[in-house]
């Protein structure tokens, strides 16, 4: 018997056999509760409520047998709740089915990272339980994982390991980071198995097209464990080679799945080396194909993608020469022409005429420039004597205006002077240092000085008489 909380694994089985126990879930053992119970009864026993019958059923179901184990099948009847509790059955078919109603509580369900669908396969731990409400056996789960076999549960795993690599970024590659293979490559490393024909397939195309070092990192395609040689494969491939080709040939699901596998989409994604994916057929993807730099249908199309076709390079390359070929010609066509008339032009005899002629050229150019510059001369030389002329008349004229101009300033400068009328018998009168202008300004018996035209003279005032009316003097 398994201790309290040893988790047993669990199938349901298919396979005939005479055992009656066959179609138990667990086999029940001689020291179980209920053949304790079975024999404690006795002939006649008690009639029990049906709440009592429960418990009793609680009771023997409530074995390390039944508690904490593994059971694998296939979901059917998938209901989940609006509480977030999902409902289903676990079936197994076969000769002889049989199915399981199983429960997984709210708290339980949020652990579950993958897609819950019908006929999916599953691996379910828990315990077997008996719900008294509904008289009915079920299994409670706590934890439920994808069955890694059969092609339903590789299925699950991939998505699984596709959710898983997308949060973490490693795919899928954008395009700004898909690196493009170099257009001359020196050296193509391979990563597949030296025993199938993907190696031949490549090593013919690329032998075909343009012969080049090939390396070879060997390594399973398939089967347990392949993955792990995969990723050191590419690894082992970095700064040796200018282009990596992962390829598989065709297969099926199961035969492709380990290019599914974490280790190798990282390994790929994390290569220093551009890596082409060409695994498979046309139709069948991989998680691979979206780490790697591109992705081709075959591995025949991968080694056509690495390495240019040396048939084709070599038609560009005579098409080249015979492009440059026909320019040449032309030009040296053009040339020998240009040559040709250059030779006529520097013929001697042609040569000395063209000398002569330019001799001749500039003899006349001297004549023709020293008559221009005698003419010129003469024509400056007249016209500075008539300049000349013009400009001591221009002067003489403005002499004798400035006189003029002058002798009439000196006639207004001597009509303004105040002794000048003194020569026509006019005298200046002072009083007392000032000049008298009339007879207001004077009194009888003030002492005058007389300003005459050649001296003063002294004299009293005896008597004033006014031409006009005035009653007063104007002091």
């Amino acid at each position: 018997m398994a201790g309290k909380g040893q988790q047993m694994q669990l199938t349901f089985d298919t396979a005939e056999t005479n055992c009656p126990q066959s179609k138990q879930i667990a086999p029940v053992m001689e020291n179980s509760t209920l053949d304790a119970v079975a024999r404690e009864e006795p002939n006649d026993p008690a009639v029990l409520s049906v709440s009592q019958l429960a418990e009793r059923i609680r009771d023997a179901i409530d074995t390390p047998q039944l508690t904490n184990v593994c059971v694998q099948g296939e979901i059917t009847g998938y209901r989940p709740h609006s509480s977030g509790h999902l409902y289903f059955s676990l079936s197994e078919h076969g000769d002889e089915s049989a199915t399981m109603p199983c429960v997984m509580w709210k708290y339980a369900a949020k652990t579950v990272s993958f897609p819950v669908k019908d006929g999916a396969l599953v691996q379910a731990t828990g315990y077997v339980d008996f719900y008294p409400p509904y008289g009915k056996m079920q299994f409670v789960i706590k934890k439920l994982e994808p069955a890694v076999s059969g092609k339903t549960g590789l299925y699950l795993l991939k998505e699984q390991w596709k959710k898983q690599l997308t949060e973490e970024g490693t795919i899928p590659r954008t395009e700004t980071a898909r690196r493009c293979p170099p257009l001359f490559p020196t050296t193509v490393g391979v990563v597949t198995s030296r025993t199938g024909a993907v190696l031949q397939d490549i090593r013919n195309v690329i032998g075909r097209r343009y012969p080049l070092n090939i390396i070879l990192a060997h390594t399973a395609v398939q089967g347990e464990g392949a993955h792990q040689q995969i990723a050191a494969a590419i690894a082992s491939l970095q700064g040796k080679a200018d282009v990596i080709i992962v390829a598989r040939g065709g297969g099926s699901f199961e035969d492709l799945f380990e290019f599914n596998h974490p280790d190798v989409v990282r390994a790929i994604a994390g290569s220093a080396v551009p890596v082409i994916s060409a695994i498979g057929h046309e139709t069948d993807t991989t998680l691979a194909d979206f780490a790697a730099d591109r992705r081709v249908p075959t591995p025949s199309a991968a080694a056509e993608t690495v390495v240019p076709d040396r048939t084709v390079l070599l038609q560009q390359l005579e098409e080249m020469r015979r492009s440059i070929r026909d320019n040449l010609s032309g030009r040296f066509s053009d040339e020998k022409s240009s040559l040709a008339e250059l030779r006529v032009r520097v013929d001697p005899i042609r040569l000395a005429r063209k000398l002569d002629q330019m001799q001749q050229q500039t003899a006349d150019f001297a004549e023709r420039i020293t008559a221009a510059l005698s003419r010129k001369i003469s024509a400056e030389r007249e016209a500075y004597k008539i300049q000349k002329e013009n400009i001591i008349r221009l002067t003489r004229t403005k002499i004798a205006t400035a006189r003029l101009e002058l002798l009439a300033e000196k006639e207004v400068i001597y009509g303004r002077n105040p002794y000048k009328p003194l020569e026509l018998g006019y005298a200046l009168v002072w009083k007392e240092g000032k000049l008298i202008r009339t007879a207001a300004n004077m009194n009888e018996r003030d002492q005058l000085s007389l300003q005459l035209v050649d001296g003063i003279v002294t004299a009293v005032v005896e008597k004033i008489s006014y031409d006009r009316d005035t009653t007063e003097p104007n002091l």
